[in-house]
């Protein structure tokens, strides 16, 4: 998570650094504490996947601690690093954020910090990797781990050359960061919204089932409840949000106040309420 200090001074960057800025208010204010917002959760909501690393918890292991030190793993880098790096960024030039650190960092983390970014990716892409082969065979995508892992490591290549060669690189990471609440929000809420509305009492064996007539089956292996209740969240989160690439018609209307994430949220949870029936 130490990459969130350059990404949270990167709509700073194009401020001058002699104190003449004017504080913000009305509007302009909620529309920058908005985007911060939705930045910050953009990490904590990209786990949606940790579904695929807990199930390897023993089974005696409390809920209340898989909760808690869940939490705090994400608390912490979320809100403690990300605002060292708009402090970062009142003070320092974050045109060039490697550049600009090093001026305030002590000499002997200069050459750490890159290698922690390095290592931290690494262990990031491991993890999404492994969470991506699963996904394609929930799918039905048949598809060999290594293959899988082959075709990840192509588009994460192809990705990272447009964002570092084409594009401007915070620009796109924070719009991409942007972007993903939309999905991500939505998808999150009715994660969890499902396991509320059933108590977290599943079948565990049964979910494995990838055959017609099992519980969890649904229609031709569709949860169509949870696909519409997505396609609200998702649907509503696109109107409300700000980003360069893209603004909503919601947002336009309120002046660049980005509300994406809470409305996709509240709308997939309450359109899953409503359209979820009683299953074993």
């Amino acid at each position: 998570m130490l990459d969130a200090v350059p990404r949270a001074g990167a709509r700073a960057r194009e401020r001058p650094l002699d104190g003449a800025d004017a504080p913000l208010h009305g509007t302009a204010l909620w529309t920058a504490v908005a985007a911060g917002i939705t930045l910050m959760a953009s990490g904590p909501l990209s786990y949606t996947n940790s579904a695929d690393f807990s199930r390897y918890l023993p089974t005696g292991t409390s809920p209340l601690a898989v909760v808690v030190w869940t939490g705090l793993g994400g608390f912490l880098p979320s809100v403690v690093v990300t605002s060292v790096g708009a402090l970062a960024a009142t003070t320092v030039d974050m045109s060039d954020p490697q550049a600009g650190l090093e001026t305030i960092l002590p000499a002997w983390f200069r050459p750490v910090f890159p290698l922690a970014l390095v290592l931290g990716s690494i262990a990031i892409n491991a993890m999404t990797t492994y969470s991506s082969g699963l996904a394609l065979q929930a799918m039905g995508v048949r598809i060999r781990r290594s293959l899988s892992v082959l075709v990840d490591g192509v588009l994460a290549v192809a990705l990272t050359l447009y964002a570092l060669l084409v594009s401007n690189f915070l620009d796109t990471v924070s719009n991409v960061l942007q972007l993903t609440v939309v999905l991500l929000g939505p998808s999150m809420a009715i994660y969890a919204a499902d396991i509320l509305l059933r108590r977290n009492r599943y079948d565990g064996p049964a979910l494995s089932v990838e055959a017609p007539g099992g519980p969890f089956w649904y229609t031709g292996g569709v949860n169509w409840d949870g696909a519409t209740a997505l396609v609200v969240g998702t649907g509503a989160a696109s109107l409300c949000v700000n980003t360069q690439l893209y603004t909503g018609p919601v947002a336009r209307a309120l002046d660049g106040v980005d509300l994406a994430l809470p409305t996709g949220i509240a709308l997939a949870v309450a359109a899953y309420a409503i359209l979820l029936r009683p299953r074993p």
